[in-house]
């Protein structure tokens, strides 16, 4: 058995399909975050893939944000699978269960931690030395931290809490427990690239999480793999946690091992990221069942790479996948089609004839202006219904209304004779009617001496190049001496809007050479 977790970065950019990109990771269970898609934005060649059965939770207060899925071979069709880790969103039976307890949260804070499709629950039965066993497989993307907005911070710190607690009583129900996917906190210095740049490494509130949540697998020296297995059955506070991770159980001191690098900076030519992206296991399944485990950072398209880990156990398919699954929906059952439906499909093979691998990117904004192309480009296509209708329309028609449309817009000899009014300056308009009599006394009108016309163009390009002048000319940077690149604070304050030049390398350790230098220089505007 293989699962693998990666976070996409938006499901609609893979420009060479969905199946084609599952295909690739070549994995019986594949756990996908940040689809960035909602479930009116959902179509059926995202949703139905061929050789799988799939299962979504979307964002439900914002479009083009977070979403999970877990996507399952056939032959590794869970029993039951449910969405969310409060269980407030089960509204169907084969649900996970085993809930665990939520006296510390509000109703309001529960149905907050689930509303933004940050989990899917799916459960499988696997053989073992020839014993049935349950597994639980919690796909999760965590919420990032904004270091601005302090309920961020606590909305994180709840959602650790709750899917630690929805973990441990699957766990202690009975089941194998393995949780995946991005985390997005790195545990230990060596999962950073440069660590001594952050203030208080250790005290951050997700690493002291983590250290609780995860058993110590670190092995100290003069202790044999025995005396390792033996601790890790008997997890203890002085240990930690239930869970071990798999990558730092197979690869205890690997440095440079990282999943997620900023795209914004090209850190990943570079390697200068971070290790976010985890599969949890409970120690017993961890010590027995895992073989291997690994980041695969050679795959490219998105700003993460996948996680992979692999099992000795086989699975054992149900007959038919649970209620929750992606293909009982309505819109893809054929039960209940709505009109917007076939006017959307229609749209589909009109786009997919006339332009093909035209998928835009996957960044929030991008994906805002992506939810709205279904819309725009039935537009289009209604357009082009108009046109074609009036090109077989009667010549009578098509004539009568070519007529009316051109009453209004006059000749194009009007606009030169507004300009030469203009420039004697005359404050008088004519009006269309009057443009044919008025165009014969053009020529007696006087026209300027070429020195005024010579004058007035001088005085013209410098007013123009002084409003429109382009880009100022990069400088290079002291250490490559190349040019740089013009950059723009985002971020407001008091520097918001203001152009700055920095280096054209990515960013880098500062110990690396090749990598970006520290030269800075703020744009004079004077110049």
């Amino acid at each position: 058995m293989k699962v693998v977790t990666w976070n996409i970065n938006g499901i609609r950019a893979f420009r060479g399909g969905i199946k084609k990109a599952l295909d690739s990771l070549d994995a019986d269970v594949i756990c996908i975050q940040e689809t960035k898609v909602t479930r009116d934005l959902l179509d059926e060649r995202i949703a139905i893939v061929d050789g799988y059965n799939s299962y979504f939770s979307y964002s439900r207060g914002r479009s083009g944000y977070s979403g999970v899925a877990t996507y399952c071979k056939d032959r590794a069709t869970p029993f039951a699978a449910e969405e969310g880790l409060t269980g407030l969103l089960v509204n169907h039976k084969d649900a996970v269960g085993c809930y665990g307890d939520h006296t510390e949260f509000s109703s309001e804070e529960l149905q907050l931690l689930d509303n933004e499709g940050r989990a899917v629950i799916t459960q499988h039965k696997i053989k073992c030395q020839d014993k049935e066993k349950t597994l639980t497989v919690i796909n999760v993307y965590c919420p990032r931290a904004d270091p601005e907005k302090p309920e961020r911070k606590r909305f994180k710190l709840q959602f650790y809490n709750l899917l630690q607690s929805r973990a441990e009583a699957v766990l202690k129900d009975g089941s194998h427990v393995i949780v995946l996917g991005d985390i997005n906190t790195s545990h230990r210095p060596i999962d950073h690239c440069d660590p001594s740049e952050i203030d208080d490494f250790g005290e951050n509130p997700g690493r002291k999480w983590l250290n609780g949540f995860l058993y110590s697998d670190k092995q100290e020296e003069g202790s044999d793999e025995e005396e390792h297995d033996k601790e890790c059955e008997e997890t203890d506070p002085l240990h930690g946690g239930k869970f071990v991770d798999t990558f730092r159980f197979f690869h205890p001191t690997r440095i440079n091992a990282f999943t997620c690098w900023s795209t914004l900076t090209g850190a990943r030519q570079t390697n200068y990221g971070t290790r976010i992206d985890y599969i949890f296991a409970d120690c017993q399944l961890a010590k027995e069942q895992f073989v291997g485990a690994d980041i695969m950072p050679e795959v490219e398209g998105s700003d993460h790479c996948p996680v992979w880990g692999q099992l000795s156990c086989s699975l054992i398919s149900s007959p038919k996948p649970p209620p929750f699954c992606t293909r009982y929906l309505p819109e893809f059952a054929g039960k209940q089609q709505k009109l917007s439906r076939f006017l959307v499909k229609v749209d589909q093979k009109s786009a997919q004839s006339e332009q093909k691998n035209t998928l835009p990117g996957s960044q929030e904004e991008e994906e805002r202006r992506e939810n709205l192309n279904p819309s725009g480009a039935a537009n289009i296509s209604v357009k082009k219904r108009s046109l074609t209708s009036d090109l077989v329309a009667p010549k009578g028609k098509k004539t009568k209304m070519v007529n009316a449309s051109s009453k209004p817009k006059g000749n194009l000899l009007a606009f030169f004779k507004t300009k030469n009014l203009i420039s004697d300056g005359s404050s008088q308009q004519c009006s269309t009617a009057d443009t044919d009599q008025h165009m014969n006394t053009e020529h007696s009108i006087p026209q300027p001496t070429v020195t005024q016309s010579d004058a007035k163009k001088g005085t013209s390009s410098v007013f123009w190049k002084s409003v429109l002048r382009g880009p100022p000319a990069p400088p290079c940077c002291k250490v490559h001496e190349e040019p740089c690149v013009l950059r723009t604070v985002k971020k407001e304050g008091p520097n918001m809007g203001k152009q700055f030049f920095v280096c054209a390398r990515p960013q880098g350790h500062v110990s690396n050479p090749e990598a970006r230098c520290n030269f800075f220089a703020w744009v004079d505007k004077a110049k």
